[in-house]
């Protein structure tokens, strides 16, 4: 065989077998803290004797800092959170950033993000209610 036919056959095979990946790293990765926070609190939004969600809060053992309240629907899936400020962020299909919808008290957070009237109110219930669906 050629040797300059052996040559480009094998430049050939070896470029077919190349290719470029690329990595993105959000900045300053290095410096990011890990924070924990555990449930412990739980209330149902109950509005016009209708259950429209819950209300959970976490906490960072520790710290009141780290707190926030986590606004679910009747199926427990996360709708938006009251933060320790008590502003309060909807979230939305296809978008990265939260929707802000106001400041004010957990109460009136968690009737904004679920769409309840003044009229919603939250009653305690225990957590492993939640979990069991009970």
């Amino acid at each position: 065989m050629n040797p300059r036919l052996l040559f480009l056959a094998t430049l050939a095979l070896v470029g077919v077998g190349c290719r470029t990946t690329s990595t993105n790293v959000p900045p300053n990765l290095g410096t990011a803290v890990v924070v924990r926070a555990t449930p412990n609190a739980a209330w149902c939004v109950k509005d016009l004797g209708r259950l429209c969600g819950y209300v959970v809060r976490f906490e960072t053992p520790g710290s009141t800092r780290n707190t926030y309240y986590s606004v679910r629907n009747e199926h427990q899936q996360e709708l938006g959170i009251v933060d320790v400020e008590g502003r309060a962020w909807r979230y939305r299909a296809h978008v990265r950033e939260p929707e802000w919808l106001g400041t004010g008290t957990v109460r009136s957070g968690a009737r904004a993000i679920l769409g309840a009237s003044e009229a919603a109110r939250l009653d305690e219930t225990p957590l492993d209610a939640l979990v069991s669906g009970r």
